[in-house]
């Protein structure tokens, strides 16, 4: 029989519309059916536990319920609130109220959870009204013990997440590929805001400015971006942050900047004394004389030419220029790269891993067109779901940003089914590289607890940094799999997508209202409690700003 859950999963009835999940069977047998077969049964997710909304979802399915994806469509609404204050940020008051009054006619009733239990168990719908989750008499000394509690802005968008995904249920696997499986709800992209939605250029964070791919001052930025680089080979972490906010906020200003508009530039955001004055050198000389000099620098060069290799970074390019080493060549020399090198399977040493990338460096260099990302994709697609029927998944990175050629593939893939999305990167890795497809695995890491404290460098994602071979030219490309589980499927895409002083700017909007966001999902600080936004555009409004379309996130030079 057709489980008749639907989209009560949605967060909030703003977001209701854009979340209705599709039906799945279920293979349960139900312990009293078809009790509530005549009850329209809106579930509210907070305050409720993982457990709880998993328990309440089965109890309504073997009692076979209509779950709506509305309190409006619902003749019962079960919730765990208590009280009023907290009840409407989830429900409209004049709602609540008309359910809460009618109580007496039983037509609709706001009850506990323990209504649905205590009926499934009895075998019969029992009376709404012992089980009243507002009742007239305690409602007013609740409010006022609610208005006690100290409160945020933070709280309140946090709160009305509904707490952690419940499990998806088994679903029989399709018999088409990827691209005729129909994704849950939770999993589907956010609809797009209204095109007269206008982000603010002198917005203070990059995450809510306008960034397009190509814009009016980018010879601009790419100069200035050159002293962004050279602090970063040399570590200097603190001055290539200033650079990078400067030019992400001369990126989102929407005008060329001439001398007429230098009094206007200087109030942007990060541009300070020092950075209005190379503005100006490059208005009246069209160059910045410390930008010519750092082009011209040996060290600047060879450190740049070293970091382009897979496995090199700034200590590591450092270390090889001490020791003498200035050119391609010497790299090759150095980690023992001949002409005929064949690159080897790897044990995840750095050094084997550089080696590899030395040896593959001209294929690899080569930027990846969107149809050939495309293609890609869909080829590991039809690996994965052959795998594990049903997944989902997004290309991320650049390409999500709108680039017309990426420098390497970044796929967000999970299951609707928890446990299936456990350890599916492995077990895609192995697949492809039965099929010739991955010739070498450069870095694979599977799920591990969260890091609420962050002091582990990467996320908690399954992770597997790969070179594919492409099965018509066998051109190699360096394409990395992400696997989330699904309730942090939409955090990994956000983090994925970039750009990085777009991510920073997010992690720090985050930060503004008691959160901490990376690509493993939200946490609150005070207690380090996780939540899991069912959606792209519902991480920005927990957050508190506006949604941001990904090919406007280039906040990079």
């Amino acid at each position: 029989m057709a489980s008749k859950r639907a989209s009560s999963r949605s967060p909030s009835p703003a977001l209701e519309s854009a979340h209705n999940s599709p039906q799945c069977p279920s293979k349960r047998t139900k312990s009293a059916p078809g009790i509530l077969a005549s009850h329209r049964i809106f579930i509210l997710q907070a305050k409720l536990s993982h457990t709880d909304i998993s328990e309440i979802f089965d109890l309504a399915d073997s009692a076979d319920a209509d779950v709506v994806g509305s309190p409006d469509e619902a003749d019962i609404v079960i919730t765990a609130i208590g009280m009023r204050k907290r009840l409407e940020r989830h429900i409209d008051w004049n709602l609540a109220v008309s359910v809460e009054l009618s109580l007496a006619s039983k037509r609709k009733a706001l009850v506990t959870p323990d209504w649905l239990r205590d009926s499934v168990a009895q075998g019969s719908s029992l009376p709404c009204a012992d089980y009243a989750a507002l009742p007239d008499l305690n409602l007013k000394e609740e409010e006022h013990q609610d208005e006690k509690r100290p409160s945020s802005k933070s709280e309140s968008r946090f709160t009305s997440l509904h707490g952690s995904l419940p499990p998806a249920r088994s679903q029989s696997p399709p018999r088409a590929a990827h691209a005729d499986v129909t994704p849950p709800a939770f999993l589907l992209p956010p609809p797009v805001p209204p095109p007269d939605v206008e982000l603010d250029h002198t917005a203070h964070l990059c995450c809510s400015r306008p960034s397009s791919l190509i814009y009016v001052n980018q010879p601009l930025c790419a100069a200035l971006d050159v002293l962004r680089r050279s602090r970063a080979l040399e570590s200097n972490e603190r001055s290539a942050l200033s650079y990078g906010r400067a030019i992400a906020s001369i990126k989102a200003f929407p005008r060329t900047i001439t001398a007429k508009e230098r009094g206007e530039v200087q109030k942007l955001p990060y541009i300070g004394a020092k950075i209005s004055k190379m503005i100006d050198e490059y208005l009246f000389h069209g160059h910045i004389p410390e930008v010519e000099e750092m082009r011209q620098s040996e060290r600047f060069k060879a450190l740049s030419l070293f970091t382009t290799v897979y496995g090199i970074g700034p200590t590591t390019a450092r270390t090889l220029y001490d020791r003498g080493l200035r050119s391609l060549r010497d790299l090759e020399a150095y980690y023992e790269v001949d002409t005929g090198f064949t690159p080897v399977e790897n044990n995840e040493s750095p050094d084997l891993n550089i080696r590899i990338a030395l040896g593959l460096r001209e294929e690899l260099m080569l930027t990846i067109p969107r149809k050939e990302v495309e293609a890609i994709h869909a080829t590991i697609m039809d690996h994965l779901n052959t795998v594990e029927p049903g997944c989902v998944s997004t290309i991320a990175g650049g390409y999500r940003r709108g680039k017309p050629e990426s420098n390497d593939i970044d796929i967000i893939f999970t299951h609707p089914n928890a446990k299936s999305a456990k350890n599916l990167c492995g077990r895609l890795v192995e697949r492809l590289r039965s099929a010739g497809l991955v010739t070498h695995v450069m870095h694979l890491s599977g799920f591990h607890e969260y890091d609420a404290l962050r002091t582990a460098q990467w996320d908690s994602l399954e992770k597997a940094l790969t070179v594919y071979r492409t099965p018509n030219n066998g051109q190699h490309r360096r394409v990395d799999l992400i696997c989330a589980l699904p309730e942090t499927y939409w955090t990994a895409v956000v983090g994925w997508t970039g750009a990085t002083m777009f991510q920073r700017d997010l992690r720090l909007a985050a930060k503004s209202v008691g959160l901490k966001f990376d690509s493993s999902g939200l946490t609150r600080r005070r207690d380090s409690r996780l939540t899991f936004p069912r959606s792209e555009k519902e991480i920005f409004d927990i957050i508190g700003i506006p949604w941001v379309n990904p090919t406007l996130r280039n906040t990079d030079a």
